[in-house]
Order: structure tokens, then sequence, then C-alpha cells
């Protein structure tokens, strides 16, 4: 007797099972969808001084965001934030908000990230830097100073290359992709590692609103690009005044690795944020740096 109602009770539980698996895979789906439709700007931001606009930009309609001057005329030439892999402008509000004082902030998303939609292949890192340069056309914008935050410097690199006559000055914040660690498990477990040391301050959140509007296929193949991209073969061409910046913890870009990119960009210096990790600690370490780019406007 007792066997038989063991036998009777294991339907019952694989019954549960599914059930709850569907219900978890609907709340997903749910959760998914609300996270795509989350509004460009936030009321905070906007109540902050973060403005908005989408700019015609060759193919692309591209988004961005912009922190005017707090005097409402900037004296120096404008900043240009470029984000990382798959996250948006979104996540460089603050750094916006924090360089305002001094500059023009402007931080687009490029294409197929954020608001910046793109149907059909997701682009290359050279690709993403030829966005970025039709963006900055289509804006007026004919030179100007660029922050880029991980996967953001790799594109920066390309662009900096290749565009010399644009950059007046270049902020590597925790370069990607070490070259020593050129291994998808590292990445993913350098990530997640990054992750628990700014558990307490974690933007996860944010990046969970940019992960379902990117979407997961395009979240893989920006993977793949940023994998095969050889930043350190670009570095040598950078001829803008560069500053590398790395936390003193930071797994995904360590030090060793930050120390090497300074050393092959011909006008590059380091600059170390003790305690700092891969995303947090820098607005105001850069500032200095910033404010001696050109006055011209």
């Amino acid at each position: 007797m007792n066997r038989l109602r063991v036998r009777a009770a294991r339907p019952s539980w694989r019954i549960v099972a599914g059930v709850g698996a569907c219900a978890l895979a609907a709340w997903a789906a749910v959760e998914w969808v609300r996270l795509k439709r989350t509004p460009a700007l936030s009321d905070e931001s906007a109540r902050a001084g973060i403005t908005v606009r989408y700019t015609q930009a060759g193919p692309y309609r591209m988004f961005s965001r912009r922190a005017a001057c707090a005097d409402g005329h900037a004296k120096r030439l404008p900043v240009v934030l470029v984000h990382g892999l798959v996250i948006s402008s979104r996540y460089m509000e603050p750094l916006a908000l924090a360089l305002r004082d001094d500059f023009d902030v402007h931080a687009p998303d490029l294409p197929g990230f954020g608001e910046s939609a793109l149907h059909g292949r997701t682009l290359s890192v050279p690709e993403l830097a030829d966005a970025l340069r039709l963006w900055l056309g289509a804006r007026g914008i004919e030179r100007a100073m660029f922050v880029g935050n991980s996967f953001g410097c790799q594109i920066l690199a390309d662009f900096a290359a290749r565009y010399p006559e644009a950059v007046d000055r270049l902020v590597l914040q925790s370069p990607t992709v070490d070259r020593n660690a050129r291994w998808l498990l590292t990445q993913v477990h350098r990530d997640w590692h990054n992750g628990r040391l700014e558990q307490a301050r974690s933007s996860a959140a944010i990046g969970r609103i940019d992960y379902a509007k990117a979407g997961i296929v395009r979240a893989i193949m920006t993977m793949r690009a940023l994998m095969r991209d050889r930043i350190e073969r670009k570095l040598s061409r950078i001829a803008a005044p560069t500053l590398v910046v790395a936390g003193s913890r930071g797994p995904v870009a360590p030090l060793a690795w930050a120390t090497e990119v300074a050393a092959r960009v011909p006008n590059g210096a380091l600059l170390t944020i003790d305690g700092g990790t891969h995303t947090h600690g820098f607005a105001h370490a850069i500032r200095p740096f910033l404010l001696q780019g050109d006055t011209s406007t």
C-alpha cells in the first residue's frame, strides 16, 4: 500500500513543478514586456535637467540625452559619453549631471540599444564607431571630448584611430577586453565578480531595462563583437591625449591591463582610483583632465 501511495504521489509533484515553471515563464514574459516599455526619460531625470531628442544620423534614428552646461553657455568643447555593452545612455546620466557644471554633455544611444531601435543585424565595433560619427555630424558637433565606459572604450578607440580630427581628448574608463583574458567564461566570471563588489550600489535595475530593450539575440551578438575586437591593435593610432582610468579593485579591466592600455597610447596616461571597481567613482577624478581640453566652441 505504501509503495502505491508513493507512486501515485509522483505525478502530482510533476504537475506542480510544471505549473510552477509555466507561471515563472509567464511572469518573466510580462516583466520583459514591462521593461521594454519603460519610458525613455524618467520624471526624476527630467527634474534633474536631462533633456532628450531623436536625430536622423544617416540610416539610423538615434536617441540621445543631454545635460546642458549649468551656466547656459559652455565655454569648452562638448563632452560625449559612450555607453558600454548592451546598456544605454540611461546608465550615463549620473556622469552627465556630474560634469554639466563645466560642459555641455551629450550621451547617445548607439544603434540597437536603448531608444535607438535597429531592426536586423547587430553592428560591429567599426560600424558602431561610424554611427557615432554620423550622429556627431547630424548634431553639428565637429570636435568634442569623449568618455567611454567598458565596451564603449573599444568603440572610441576605433573612432579615435580613424577620425582623429573629431577628438580633442579621450577618457577610457575600464577598457575592455583584456588581451590576456580573451575567453568568454573568464569575462563572464569577472563581470559576476564585479557585480558582487558593486552590489551595494548596483545598476542592475537599469541593466535589466536596457537588456530588455536590446533583446537577448543582440546582447549575445554584441558580446561576440566585443570578444572579437582587438583594441590593443588600435591604441598606437590614437593621437589625442588619452586618460585611462581603472579602479584598483576592478576585475573586468584589471590594473595591469589598464597600465598596458595607457602605455600603448602615444599620449596616454593612467589614473588609478583607489578602491574603485569597474563602473563607480570616476566622475570627479576625470574632471581636471577634461578641463585641460580646447576652450574653443
